[in-house]
């Protein structure tokens, strides 16, 4: 008998694992062992909720709590574990291409700086200055200098690791099928523990038992990297709905579609193809960069956008839904499962995240 399962072993379940793990308390992960299954191992690892964020709403206060965490959280992962997340804070150059849209950027400025958020308002000459691969036609951009990085898959060794070192118990078993009381049923059996978390993702929906149940719905995003011999960009570049991202080692990520194609995972010609080709209106100079490679991955998408987090009226905790914000909202989350656990106040209040939204 354990205090705590958490059904889901991407980020946002390790985090938690860790998390209450380092309360004292035993946790044991349940994990469907394939790792490129996760929507953590797909992701680019763009921590920018400004970018983002079109109006101040829940979403973005919850992701700019987060984002506070970040970097002692992740150094402290560094420490415990010895393997670098290869955070970053690079900050975030903003597009824009008509005067339409860059009016949309400095209405967007005018409220985040009334919030207390960094941004610049750049002139075209400023920008090729600060990116001289940038060939892209522009009538300005905004500067975020407080968008920051991290390498997703090099979190989720940290995070493995640190959880081991805290005797996480990580498993992996086919699927949980259903929840049961103080207990989960799997193919292999019921395990029981005092408290049951729904870390799974877009698969979350799938479970039986679950009350209330979840209406959350994978959106899939193909991505894909190039080879760049030198650093090509110094900042995260993000154009209407793509984006670029310079890695350590001679990697730059391009994403992202964002398609309603149920659990199909394939690339397609129109996919990959469209973000070969924005990548190239971006800078000419990719065009003769290799590709590295090209991936797909599932976001936990939910009706209203926002994630599903909460304690039910059945000891359930729920910790999913995260959408395009999985990687940025892991320590947040952690700290609220946490908070929950232990009995202690939520960090954030979470009436906007509850799942009793969705009870019928």
């Amino acid at each position: 008998m354990r205090d705590m399962i958490v059904v889901g072993g991407g980020v946002i379940g390790l985090s938690i694992a860790h998390a209450v793990a380092g309360e004292g308390k035993s946790v044991l992960v349940l994990d469907p062992g394939v790792a490129t299954d996760a929507s953590s191992w797909a992701a680019a690892g763009m921590l920018a909720p400004q970018s983002e964020a079109d109006q101040r709403d829940p979403l973005f206060d919850l992701c700019t709590a987060s984002l506070r965490l970040y970097r002692d959280w992740a150094r402290g992962l560094q420490e415990q574990s010895g393997i670098d997340p290869e955070y970053e804070e690079p900050g975030l150059l903003y597009l824009a291409t008509s005067e339409q849209s860059l009016e949309i950027l400095k209405s967007r400025m005018i409220w985040q700086r009334e919030a207390g958020f960094d941004s610049e308002l750049l002139t075209p000459e400023k920008i090729r200055k600060m990116e001289p691969h940038l060939t892209l036609a522009i009538a300005g951009g905004v500067y975020m200098p407080g968008e920051y990085q991290v390498t997703p898959r090099r979190l989720m060794d940290a995070l493995q690791a640190a959880c081991k070192l805290r005797n996480v118990e990580i498993r992996d078993v086919s699927r949980v099928l259903e929840i049961v009381r103080h207990g989960v049923r799997t193919a292999s059996g019921t395990i029981h523990a005092d408290s049951i978390v729904i870390a799974s993702g877009a698969r979350s929906s799938e479970i039986a038992g679950l009350c209330p149940k979840l209406p959350v719905t994978p959106r899939k995003g193909q991505i894909l990297s190039l080879i760049t011999p030198s650093p090509m960009f110094h900042r995260l570049i993000r154009w209407e709905h793509a984006y670029v991202m310079q890695r350590r080692g001679g990697e730059l990520v391009v994403g992202a579609t964002n398609e309603d194609a149920g659990f199909d995972r394939s690339l397609t010609p129109s996919g990959i193809g469209g973000l070969l080709e924005r990548v190239q209106q971006l800078s000419s100079c990719t065009a003769k960069l290799a590709i590295k490679d090209m991936w797909t991955g599932l976001r936990p998408s939910t009706p209203d956008g926002l994630p599903v987090l909460g304690l039910t009226g059945s000891g359930l905790i729920y910790a999913t839904g995260h959408y395009r914000n999985g990687i940025l909202l892991a320590p947040i989350t952690a700290s609220i499962v946490a908070a929950l656990v232990m009995n202690r106040p939520s960090p954030i209040p979470l009436e906007p995240y509850s799942p009793a939204r969705f009870e019928v």
